[in-house]
C-alpha cells in the first residue's frame, strides 16, 4: 500500500483544492440576526436579512442541484433575551425557491425573532 503525504493540498490554478462527491459539509454558517455578518463560514457569499427572523444565505460555489440537504439550529435567544425554545431554522416555510446557491433560514418560535445564535451547515455535492 502506498502513502501520500501532504500539509498543502492546491488547485491546479494554485487556489484552494474544491471537495466533490465527498461526505464533508459544502457549506456553514454561525451568525447573529442582529446583523448581517458572519461569526464563522465555509463558502458564504452573504446573509440577507428579509424580515424579523427571516434571512436568505448565499453561497459562494454552487451545488450541482437543489436536491441538496440544509439544516440549522437558532437558540431562541434575542437581543431582549431568551424568548423560547427553537428546534428548526431552514426554510420552515418555503417562503423563496431554492437555488444551487440560495436557501432560506427562519427562526420561528410561536413567531418570528431575530435569534443571536443561529448555525446553519449544508450538504451535497459542489457543481
Amino acid at each position: 500500500m502506498s502513502t501520500l503525504k501532504a500539509d498543502t493540498i492546491q488547485s491546479t490554478g494554485g487556489g484552494a483544492a474544491t471537495l466533490t462527491k465527498q461526505s464533508a459539509p459544502k457549506a456553514f454558517v454561525n451568525f447573529s440576526m442582529a446583523g448581517t455578518t458572519a461569526r464563522d463560514s465555509l463558502n458564504l457569499s452573504s446573509l440577507t436579512d428579509t424580515a424579523t427572523g427571516k434571512f436568505n444565505v448565499t453561497m459562494a460555489s454552487a451545488l450541482t442541484d437543489t436536491n441538496y440537504t440544509a439544516t440549522g439550529y437558532s437558540n431562541g435567544y434575542a437581543s431582549a433575551g431568551f424568548v423560547g425554545n427553537q428546534s428548526h431554522g431552514i426554510a420552515v416555510e418555503n417562503r423563496i425557491s431554492r437555488t444551487t446557491t440560495v436557501y432560506a433560514f427562519d427562526s420561528y418560535i410561536g413567531s418570528y425573532v431575530d435569534s443571536i445564535e443561529n448555525r446553519a451547515l449544508v450538504s451535497g455535492d459542489l457543481a
